[in-house]
């Protein structure tokens, strides 16, 4: 009774082996991206396209363009730490470590979480007329 299982579990496998020895099929036609000249008249607009796919399809435009992306934020970040007043260039230290701050640091206005700002409710709006009624 036991070795029925194991007898159609091997029969299984055995049967399998077969399927997995067949031919690979081909693989399919990629489209490489340009459009022959002879199947329609080309459009100016197809011409961008027809470049902005060479460029997505690129590697190093890839690479470029990732760089570019992570400058632009570090240009950010740097401008908001100088719009903040922030330099990392030579950071200020007290003189005192024991009654004071060693080095001065942004704190909010919540005493349980430092790193994050508490609004003091929504913004008030204030709607005038155009012209005077009265």
């Amino acid at each position: 009774m036991k070795w029925l299982p194991i007898t159609v579990f091997v029969l299984f496998v055995l049967a399998a082996i077969p399927a997995t020895a067949e031919k690979p099929t081909a693989p399919s036609p990629v489209f490489a991206g340009t459009i022959s000249p002879g199947e329609m008249t080309p459009t100016p607009e197809m011409w961008f396209y027809e470049q902005q796919m060479r460029m997505y399809q690129d590697p190093l435009m890839a690479v470029r363009q990732k760089a570019e992306t992570r400058a632009t934020q570090r240009q950010h970040r740097v401008a908001s730490r100088k719009w903040f007043g922030f330099s990392n260039l030579r950071p200020t230290a007290g003189s005192d470590p024991i009654h004071g701050d060693y080095s001065p640091h942004w704190a909010s206005n919540n005493t349980y979480h430092p790193s994050r700002w508490n609004g003091y409710g929504p913004a008030t709006i204030v709607v005038t007329p155009r012209t005077r009624t009265y």
